[in-house]
């Protein structure tokens, strides 16, 4: 069910799109305690944006999830910023994340509701 955004101002090469998402995939089924199956991952690059007045490199998040528990975003606001950082080269403070809790009955999945 957990959805993850990534969108980013600099260009990727397909290989570095495919690591970036494969890479986010993975460490939110883990720090979500969820399958993977059920992961999606969706990656924007090459977006005009600006931060703070600036077109220096910027990423935003967003993760959608059912139920996503509050006392886990801090740990997830940490393991998203240092993938950014370390697959992009984007420091943490030129990034924003944003969490969303849906309800089960507001999450649709093979013709039917969660």
């Amino acid at each position: 069910m957990p959805y993850l955004k990534i969108q980013t101002n600099l260009p990727l090469s397909k290989k570095a799109e495919r690591t970036v998402l494969r890479t986010a995939s993975t460490l939110v089924a883990e720090e979500l305690d969820k399958p993977e199956d059920y992961v999606m991952v969706a990656l924007q690059a090459n977006t005009p944006m600006l931060f703070a007045g600036s077109d220096e490199p910027v990423a935003f998040l967003e993760l959608k999830a059912i139920g996503l528990p509050a006392r886990k975003t801090k740990r997830l606001s940490e393991a998203l910023c240092t993938l950014i950082e370390s697959h992009l080269g984007i420091s943490p403070s030129r990034v924003y994340v944003k969490f969303i809790t849906v309800p089960r009955g507001m999450w649709g999945w093979k013709g039917d509701t969660f």
